[in-house]
This record gives C-alpha cells, sequence and structure tokens, in this order.
C-alpha cells in the first residue's frame, strides 16, 4: 500500500504565490478571485431558478369529489354528460355518480332561476350548451388549483366538448359573459378575455347593443 504522505502529495502540490493563487497537479489552476465570482454566479443563478419555480407554483387545495381526489391541477376527467340545466349549468355522471357543474368564470343569461324571468339571450346559451355537449363523443371536466365547489355544492369546473373549451365557444358566442373571477382559480382567464373581447367587437348577442344585460347573484 502506497504511504498515505506520498499518495496525497502525488494528488496535488500547493503553493502560494502573490496572486495567491492555489495550484493543483493535472494543470487547473484556480485564483481565488476568479472561484469567488464563479461561486457568487452560480448563487445568483440558483436563487433565480428558485424564485421562478415560486412564482409559478400553485398553491393546491385537495378535495375529494364523488370518492375521486381532486388536487386541482390541469388533469381533464372524463365524464358522462346526462343533462343540460341552462347556459353554464349541466349535470354529468362522474365516478359512478352524478355531479351537477357550474362553469368557472363565466355566466350566461337565467333561463330556470326561481323567481327571475328569462333572460335575453339566455334560451340561446343554453341551446348552444346543450347542442355542444350532447354531440360530444368525449365530454371532459376540469377543476382549477382552489375552490372544487360553490355554496350550493356545485362542481366548479372547465368544461370540454370534444376536446373544445364549451366557456369559451359560448363567449366567442356572445351568449356568456366573463363573471365571477376569484383568484387564484384564473387558469384561463386571459384566454376568456381575448374570446369576448372578439365577440365584442364582432357585435354578437349579448354585446350587440340591443340589450342590456345586467347579471344576478348566483
Amino acid at each position: 500500500m502506497l504511504n498515505y504522505s506520498l499518495f496525497i502529495s502525488s494528488i496535488f502540490f500547493i503553493s502560494y504565490d502573490k496572486s495567491v493563487r492555489i495550484k493543483y497537479t493535472g494543470g487547473i489552476i484556480m485564483n481565488k478571485k476568479v472561484f469567488m465570482v464563479f461561486f457568487i454566479l452560480f448563487l445568483t443563478v440558483f436563487m433565480i431558478i428558485i424564485s421562478i419555480i415560486n412564482t409559478h407554483r400553485e398553491d393546491y387545495k385537495e378535495a375529494t369529489v364523488n370518492g375521486i381526489l381532486i388536487k386541482g391541477d390541469n388533469t381533464k376527467y372524463r365524464v358522462k354528460f346526462l343533462k343540460k340545466i341552462d347556459g353554464d349549468t349541466i349535470i354529468v355522471q362522474f365516478n359512478h355518480k352524478e355531479l351537477k357543474v357550474r362553469y368557472l368564470l363565466i355566466d350566461t343569461p337565467e333561463t330556470v332561476k326561481p323567481g327571475v324571468k328569462v333572460q335575453k339571450y339566455g334560451p340561446e346559451a343554453s341551446e348552444l350548451n346543450g347542442k355542444l355537449l350532447s354531440n360530444a363523443k368525449n365530454v371532459e371536466i376540469e377543476f382549477d388549483v382552489y375552490q372544487k365547489e360553490d355554496k350550493y355544492h356545485r362542481a366548479l369546473c372547465y368544461v370540454y366538448a370534444d376536446g373544445k373549451n364549451v366557456q369559451e365557444e359560448l363567449l366567442l358566442s356572445g351568449l356568456a359573459e366573463i363573471k365571477y373571477v376569484k383568484p387564484p382559480d384564473t387558469r384561463y382567464l386571459e384566454k376568456y378575455k381575448k374570446a369576448q373581447n372578439k365577440a365584442k367587437s364582432n357585435k354578437r348577442n349579448l354585446w350587440s347593443g340591443a340589450v342590456s344585460y345586467t347579471h344576478l347573484t348566483l
């Protein structure tokens, strides 16, 4: 076995010069000042990465819906469409149980609310909603990060019909309006704003100027 001191001396040789450089055998020379610069640079990059991760991290609030643990990421759950209630509410079968779903981030004119007269464009919104879903071969729901149901115990979801976002389709048709925005549940808010602005520009239905549409509290 090689003598420990000889082994260490064969690995590296240290000498100090005026610039306080550390010399390693193998030809690697590292200046302390250079080392500090690289260390600070590495630490800065590391802190930036941590900051970006924290900025984009979503604080999920888990909940159990029909026996399924829902985290609230962008997972889409396949469901069976059972019934349309109105323009922004449906009943689906989720995990072999019925589930009433209220659409996130939008509102449509009333058609079935007790004590409230049928509002202009309500029937059209309800019809389009039912048409999109009843003709779809694949219906899915998606939860947002925090609130999973409203005070009426309706699941709050984004709804898809053969991959099309139903909320977005209603907004593009001018039959729905962005409403009840409650951060952090705003995953598709910017997309919806673009759809609503397009409907406004085209003066479609609610934005035709022919009717004043006033929302009522759900």
